[in-house]
């Protein structure tokens, strides 16, 4: 009671997270490189969301692990196999309303957050590019195996 009198805020009110949102992506999009920035929030974003693996994975596993990861951020993800390309598709954005108007923003986020998680994992795979609304309902994240080196 005391720490409420003297802070003045109410921990019971109402929050309005889409709003920073929309201030944030706002503040972003008019910047020149606002998709490196957006990929660079991403990764730490990742870094802070994903851990390190005790052994270095194979590309099954990585894909299965970024798969669940997406999954459990609500993205929907599926694998998409074929003509010697693996990618994963994306059928929901759980940042649509964003999206829709600042895709050049969130779309790279999304693309940080994968390339980020992969990287905090060793993974041998990454994510080189994401085609936001192939259709509709999807966008198409592209698998490939990352350089040595890298």
């Amino acid at each position: 009671l005391m720490y409420r009198a003297v802070r003045g805020m109410d921990p019971g009110g109402a929050r309005r997270y889409r709003m920073l949102a929309e201030i944030l992506t706002l503040s972003l999009i008019g910047d020149p490189d606002a998709s490196a920035k957006a990929i660079e929030a991403g990764r730490a974003w990742a870094g802070r969301i994903t851990s390190p693996a005790r052994k270095k994975p194979g590309v099954r596993t990585s894909l299965d692990r970024l798969i669940g990861l997406l999954d459990e951020l609500g993205f929907a993800p599926q694998r998409v196999e074929g003509e010697g390309t693996v990618r994963v598709g994306l059928r929901h954005c759980p940042f649509l309303e964003l999206a829709e108007g600042a895709s050049a923003v969130v779309c790279p986020i999304h693309l940080g957050l994968m390339q980020g998680a992969l990287k905090t994992w060793h993974a041998p795979i990454t994510v080189d590019r994401l085609e936001p609304f192939v259709e509709p309902d999807l966008c198409l994240a592209h698998v490939t195996r990352e350089r040595q080196g890298s």
